[in-house]
């Protein structure tokens, strides 16, 4: 009689002391986890509770607890050890060095459904992801954005290509962004409708060089285009073009780099070079290096 009520007061005092555990480790621990380690306590009577609390000891004196923890999940997880996350804010590269899956799947899919249109680089990253339910995301959201693409640059097409607004530049700069966007998308475009479209992003290009001739970057972006058809020729006559909208600038000089690099001109590089390193003008981290990859040799032309 006297061993079966000690039984149930030590069953009474292990459930009790089991709790006490569990209410104490919530205060500072993740639900998951601190029901985790009360099932151990639980398990394993009294062993349990002492490996588990001398654990705790040993942690604290050694300061093993100063190292950031996960939070809770309504607090937001932390990536890596020491820095602190919120989901409102997690950076979305870094969405792909979560290793849970469902968390990486959270903040990938709420990261782009807040910017599309921005983060199409990402989503052409996260089709190779190993997890197939991101990579079917992402080739699901890229598919749905070419369709409306491809409409938004059919009814800038009706307006550009058939006579109306040729020369407003809003217009023009709108198509010239949905044509740039579009094309960046080449995996999802046959290689015809791709080659149209870029023919017809060198001639919007060009008329922006026109209308919008203290931009740079449409200068840039036509010699660009032309480099990787194969027109040379037609590339030089626009760097000629920048250059004399913009003789006291880097950019022209970088552009005929690009060119005479690709064109296969060591002559007329070197003379560029020279140009290049003579402008009176403080030149830019990318020119500066540049210079000195050339003066180095640490390439050849021809």
């Amino acid at each position: 009689m006297m061993a079966g009520l000690d039984w149930k007061i030590f069953l009474l005092a292990h459930l009790l002391a089991t709790g006490l555990f569990l209410l104490f480790d919530l205060r500072s621990k993740t639900r998951l986890r601190a029901f985790s380690e009360a099932v151990i306590v639980l398990c394993v009577p009294v062993a349990g509770l002492v490996i588990l609390c001398l654990f705790k000891l040993a942690g604290s004196i050694m300061r093993l607890w100063d190292l950031h923890e996960a939070e809770e999940e309504e607090m937001g997880e932390a990536f890596f050890i020491g820095v602190p996350v919120q989901k409102d804010v997690v950076p979305l590269n870094d969405a792909f060095l979560v290793e849970d899956k469902l968390q990486k799947r959270h903040f990938f899919t709420e990261s782009i459904k807040q910017s599309l249109v921005e983060n199409q680089q990402i989503l052409r990253m996260a089709m190779h992801d190993k997890d197939r339910e991101i990579a079917y995301y992402a080739v699901s959201m890229l598919t749905s954005r070419m369709e409306n693409l491809e409409g938004e640059l059919f009814d800038c097409e009706s307006k550009v290509l058939k006579g109306e607004q040729q020369e407003d530049l809003p217009l023009l700069q709108e198509y010239a962004g949905l044509l740039k966007e579009y094309m960046g998308n080449k995996n999802f475009i046959d290689h015809v409708t791709w080659r149209k479209k870029q023919e017809l992003y060198v001639g919007i290009l060009d008329r922006l060089t026109r209308l919008a001739a203290d931009n740079k970057e449409y200068y840039q972006e036509e010699v660009e285009q032309l480099l990787q058809l194969l027109d040379y020729p037609g590339a030089e006559q626009v760097c000629e073009d920048f250059l004399d909208r913009h003789p006291q600038a880097e950019e022209p000089y970088l552009s005929f780099i690009s060119l005479y690099v690709a064109w296969k001109k060591p002559d007329k590089l070197q003379e560029c070079l020279k140009k290049l390193k003579a402008l009176p003008i403080e030149l830019s981290p990318e020119a500066l290096r540049v210079i000195r990859f050339w003066d180095k040799g640490a390439a050849r032309v021809g």
